[in-house]
């Protein structure tokens, strides 16, 4: 009998509803795409700097799945007389979100490589030299992207969670 009843009281219990909230996730796709074109409206930047004129272009956002990194990366161009320097440069940082702007931005730069492309200065050792050191704090907080201007509907605070996949970054709210 005791079988019985703890098998009745078993069913009972599994067709009674439940009571308690389920919160669910709010999330935003946002591609590499639209950061781009964020990127692309602050850039370029015209420098000068000991002497030197550069200029700063290009600049895209650089998503590895592999390492979950985010990266930038930009072309900077140096032009004197004749002589001409393209590099191209990665930085590493760290995105933070700015509640007063609403925005993700890219802090903390730090150069994480530096290529020269293209060359024709006698010694351009000066210019790469004074590239690198202008890029200290010239280039913090460059704004990735307005969480007002991606979605209306997106929540205007910090993400709880952000995942990186293929070309594209997944803000979580809970």
């Amino acid at each position: 009998m005791i079988r019985q009843t703890g098998f009745i009281l078993g069913l009972w219990c599994l067709c009674m509803p439940v009571a308690f909230s389920q919160v669910e996730n709010t999330f935003q796709l946002l591609k590499a795409k639209t950061i781009n074109t964020n990127l692309a409206q602050q850039f370029p930047i015209d420098k000068s700097f000991q002497g030197n004129q550069a200029t700063f272009s290009d600049a895209k956002i650089l998503i590895n799945t592999l390492d979950q990194s985010i990266k930038l990366q930009m072309t900077a161009s140096a032009n004197d007389k004749q002589q001409h320097l393209v590099a191209t440069l990665v930085f590493t940082g760290k995105m933070l979100y700015d509640s007063f702007s609403e925005s993700y931005v890219f802090d903390n730069l730090k150069l994480d490589g530096f290529i020269v492309e293209q060359d024709t200065y006698s010694d351009s050792l000066p210019v790469i030299k004074a590239i690198k050191q202008s890029l200290i704090n010239d280039f913090e907080e460059l704004i990735l992207f307005n969480l007002g201007e991606i979605n209306s509907l997106s929540p205007r605070r910090q993400a709880d969670e952000i995942e990186i996949s293929k070309d594209q970054l997944r803000l979580i709210w809970n």
